[in-house]
C-alpha cells in the first residue's frame, strides 16, 4: 500500500512539473538573449533552443532553418570580393589571403559583442488586439582596436606594400584593447496560445543589420 501511494505521490509531482513547463512563460530579456546569441554570436545551441521556443506558437515550419557558420564565411567572402573588385587586378591578385584574414578578424569582434538590458517597456500593438509589443533598450558592447581606422580604399590603391598593411590591421583587431558601447531599440511581439504568452520578432535580421552599421559607422570615426 505505502510503495503503490509513493508511486502515485511520484506521478503526482511529474504531472505538476510538466504542466509547469508547459505553462511557464519567458520573460522578453530571455526571448532577446536567444535571438541575440543566435544572429549576433552565431551559436548554434542558442539556434536550436530558440526554434524549440518558437516550434509552439509558430509550427517547426516557421522556424529558422540557417547554416550559422555557412553564413559567417560567406559574408567574410563577400566582404573580401567587394574590397577587391576595387583594386587593380594585379594588386588584389597578390594580397587576397590577407583580405580574407582582415574581415573575419573584423568580423569576429562583431560576434564577440556583449549587451546589457538597459529598460524594459510593454505597448500596445497597433496590428493586433488585445495585444502588446514589448520595446528593449538594449547597450551594445563589442571590441575595437585602441586607435580604429578604417580602411580607406583611395589610400589604399596607392600603397605598395598592401600585404603587409592589411596584416598590421588584422593583427590589431585581433589584439582589440577598447570596448565601444552603442544603445540599440529591439521589439518583440506578444502572441497568446493555448493560455501560453510568447514573444517573437519576425525580422532578427534587423538587430545584425543594425549593429554592423553602428560597428562599421564607429571605425569610420
Amino acid at each position: 500500500m505505502k510503495r503503490t501511494m509513493r508511486i502515485l505521490f511520484l506521478i503526482m509531482i511529474l504531472c505538476v512539473q510538466n504542466l509547469w513547463a508547459q505553462t511557464e512563460s519567458l520573460k522578453p530579456e530571455a526571448v532577446f538573449g536567444m535571438y541575440f546569441d543566435t544572429f549576433v554570436k552565431q551559436d548554434e545551441r542558442a539556434l536550436q533552443q530558440l526554434n524549440d521556443y518558437l516550434t509552439p506558437f509558430l509550427g517547426a515550419e516557421n522556424t529558422y532553418t540557417i547554416d550559422l557558420n555557412k553564413s559567417f564565411k560567406d559574408e567574410v567572402k563577400n566582404l573580401t570580393g567587394n574590397f577587391l573588385a576595387n583594386l587593380p587586378k594585379e594588386t588584389a591578385a597578390g594580397c587576397e589571403a590577407e583580405t580574407e584574414e582582415y574581415f573575419r578578424a573584423l568580423l569576429s569582434n562583431l560576434k564577440n559583442t556583449q549587451y546589457a538590458v538597459k529598460s524594459m517597456k510593454e505597448v500596445k500593438n497597433e496590428y493586433a488586439d488585445h495585444s502588446f509589443v514589448a520595446e528593449l533598450n538594449v547597450d551594445l558592447s563589442f571590441p575595437v582596436p585602441a586607435k580604429i581606422a578604417e580602411i580607406k580604399l583611395e589610400e589604399v590603391k596607392k600603397m605598395k606594400d598592401l600585404r603587409n598593411y592589411l596584416k598590421s590591421k588584422t593583427k590589431a583587431f585581433r589584439q582589440s584593447e577598447k570596448q565601444t558601447t552603442v544603445q540599440q531599440k529591439f521589439k518583440l511581439y506578444q502572441v497568446k496560445k493555448d493560455g501560453n504568452i510568447y514573444y517573437w520578432n519576425g525580422g532578427p535580421q534587423e538587430l545584425v543589420w543594425k549593429l554592423n552599421e553602428l560597428y562599421f559607422n564607429n571605425l569610420s570615426r
